[in-house]
């Protein structure tokens, strides 16, 4: 079952599917003036307050088991998050060009996940230190594509993907990147 989730809500809050190992939390986050990046990648927040929560199992992702107002998720268990291209970046980031000319194609498990995307970079990609010495702890994804790993016939995609790049257990990519547009 594949699912394709991109969503803008009230004026001021975004409409994000945040993943952890076991489940699915589809929710709106007030963003203010930043960007869903801004907030996973603040070092001074542990948690991040949601509104708005569906709450399912990554094995059954239609089935809810859960809702409410409001919720509290902690940001070093959010496996990724699927976000809409404007909020993937940090503020005032108006196009991917700033993360770089080239694109690779790479392939990450994380728990319960395998992901399938493209990594944006100015130079050749340096798999040591796009996850050992990145500074922000969520890095883009672009085109992407999640598979739960127990249940591979379900899916998800969005616009871009926001993966924590501390819960990566493997990160695989292309030899050769293509041209961004």
């Amino acid at each position: 079952m594949k699912r394709t989730i991109v969503g803008a809500g009230p004026r001021g809050y975004v409409t994000v599917d945040f993943f952890t190992g076991d489940y699915r939390v589809s929710a709106q986050i007030n963003v203010r003036n930043r960007t869903v990046n801004d907030i996973l990648n603040d070092k001074r927040l542990s948690y991040i307050e949601v509104f708005d929560t569906y709450i399912s199992r990554i094995s059954q992702p239609g089935y809810i088991v859960g809702s409410h107002h409001v919720a509290l998720l902690r940001k070093d268990t959010i496996s990724f998050a699927i976000v809409p291209t404007g909020e993937s970046r940090p503020s005032g980031q108006r196009a991917y060009r700033y993360g770089g000319k080239l694109l690779y194609q790479v392939f990450l498990t994380l728990p319960a996940f395998e992901i399938q995307g493209k990594v944006h970079t100015t130079g050749k990609l340096d798999l040591y230190a796009f996850l050992a010495t990145n500074v922000d702890d969520f890095v883009i994804l672009t085109e992407p594509v999640a598979r739960v790993a127990n249940f591979p016939d379900n899916t998800f995609s969005g616009e871009a993907f926001l993966v924590n790049r501390l819960l990566v257990t493997m990160f695989c990519a292309s030899e050769q990147p293509e041209r961004a547009a």
